[in-house]
């Protein structure tokens, strides 16, 4: 696999990835940790019993080949049935989309800048609500339904530019190739998979006894309500955080982490400097300071409206009690392993038609994780049949009201911040040999880190000394250097690579 990508190459390469996912990335398998000692093994034999039947964690399939290739054909025929049946309704469904978070992101903007006109306080703040509510409508089908969809490929067969996942970027801190790389691929390849799966806990949660419990997990929910009002930002800073671990050893790791790293922060600039520069400035102008004040808190209330919004509904679909942890991937994972994998891991909520389309259709998270290409507006129509063959091969199919869904997320991960009674027995054992799936970077990895980049620019130099061709690539200055150090290390990786 090559390690060097343009943008725009990564983005075409990442929008076929959904239809052949189960047959890439087979990565060699690790090995589970065995006990250090009995007293360990006795303590981890504490840890399975007192969770009982609640948050299950797999390290195989649970059915026979067999069982698996006769499930992966009937799963198979589901898709084919639905793929061939594709037609103008579909496309009229999504462009009605398009179309309605154009318009009620038009209209919101408009009473946002009403809101600043009346005399009235209740009418200002009246219409300041209106305004903010039809923006978060707009954001939330942005995100969800028209973003995410589209983003996956599902309407690529339309051969419309707008609806194309190789052109299209959404109303969000991510760019559209960074978040195809972290979700489409690795999240939809590893789905749920303890240190392949970077959605599992965004490298600040712990959601399985798989993750080391740590200090800091005492405040789990105070960092899922952070979590929560920023997911856009989680999810822009998010494939930046995995390619720093995933390229580390690459010779082009300087390059991809520059490519990267500028992509994202031009995505921020454009982003802040529409909702809250361009947009408030330029309502002032109609309504004067107040009209600035009312735009700019719209703004970010909207945003903060679709981030809860969008935490809520991937987290329930993915950490509810049912939802099943692996351990590793297996080497030998069929299609049928793979199709296993995605029903055991993901959870759906029930709801009206309006609700399931301000999830964007996540609301059938088994749906989707099985047909991650498939048209969303679709997964509603095949649920009963997926859920006939979840029955048939005795294979739970996790499903419930939202707020059922949304309580098993809190309390699962009010339970994995605590430190069970078997980690507290094992506390000591776990200082000598602990080993984490995802460590944090403390700052001496990441001086490490800046000493490697500031040999491969010397090589870079080097290269271009002898070739004429100028990398672009910024040497690391001491001052710099002593600047990044005092940052989180998320924004440091980020900024070391500009």
């Amino acid at each position: 696999m090559s390690t060097i990508f343009t943008l725009p190459t990564l983005s075409a390469a990442l929008s076929i990835l959904p239809s052949s996912l189960p047959f890439i990335a087979k990565a060699p398998a690790a090995k589970p940790t065995q006990p250090a000692n009995k007293f360990v093994a006795a303590a981890e034999s504490i840890a399975a019993s007192s969770m009982g039947d609640k948050y299950p964690i797999l390290s195989t399939s649970p059915l026979s080949s067999k069982e698996t290739a006769a499930l992966a054909a009937e799963l198979d025929a589901i898709r084919d049935e639905v793929m061939a049946d594709l037609g103008e309704q579909d496309a009229l469904y999504i462009r009605r989309v398009y179309a309605t978070v154009a318009y009620s992101e038009i209209a919101g903007r408009l009473l946002l800048v009403a809101a600043a006109l009346p005399k009235s306080k209740r009418a200002r703040l009246g219409l300041w609500l209106a305004g903010v509510t039809s923006l978060s409508l707009s954001k939330i089908l942005n995100n969800m339904e028209l973003g995410h969809n589209v983003m996956h490929g599902q309407y690529d067969w339309l051969q419309d530019n707008h609806l194309n996942s190789r052109q299209f970027d959404w109303d969000n801190m991510c760019p559209a190739p960074l978040w195809q790389h972290s979700h489409n691929y690795l999240h939809h390849t590893f789905t749920n998979i303890v240190g392949r799966d970077h959605d599992v806990g965004y490298h600040l949660v712990r959601i399985t006894d798989e993750q080391p419990w740590q200090p800091h997990d005492r405040f789990n929910l105070l960092k899922i309500a952070f979590l929560a009002m920023g997911f856009e930002w989680a999810v822009a800073f998010h494939d930046v955080q995995i390619s720093f671990q995933e390229y580390k050893q690459s010779d082009e790791f300087p390059t991809i982490m520059r490519q990267k790293s500028r992509s994202l922060l031009a995505k921020i600039v454009r982003q802040v400097g529409k909702d809250y520069v361009a947009l408030p400035l330029a309502t002032g102008l109609i309504g004067g300071k107040r009209s600035v004040a009312y735009t700019l808190t719209g703004n970010i209330t909207a945003n903060i409206a679709r981030n809860i919004w969008t935490w809520a509904v991937i987290f329930c679909g993915h950490f509810t009690e049912q939802a099943h942890i692996y351990t590793h991937l297996d080497d030998n994972e069929t299609r049928g392993d793979w199709y296993v994998r995605q029903m055991l891991g993901s959870s759906n909520i029930t709801g009206s038609k309006l609700f399931h389309i301000m999830t964007g259709n996540l609301s059938h998270q088994i749906e989707h994780h099985l047909f991650p290409d498939l048209p969303a507006n679709r997964y509603a129509s095949i649920a009963p049949k997926v859920a006939a063959v979840c029955k048939k091969y005795n294979l739970s199919y996790n499903t419930g009201p939202f707020s059922t869904q949304l309580s098993q997320v809190i309390r699962r991960i009010h339970y994995f911040s605590q430190q069970t009674a078997a980690e507290k027995l094992a506390s000591q054992q776990a200082k000598i040999n602990k080993v984490a799936d995802e460590p944090a970077i403390s700052n001496a990895v990441f001086n490490d880190e800046l000493t490697f980049t500031a040999e491969s620019a010397s090589k870079e130099s080097a290269t271009e000394s002898a070739t004429g061709y100028k990398s672009g690539f910024r040497f690391v200055s001491a001052q710099r250097k002593r600047f990044i150090k005092k940052l989180p290390p998320i924004l440091a990786q980020t900024l070391a690579y500009i």
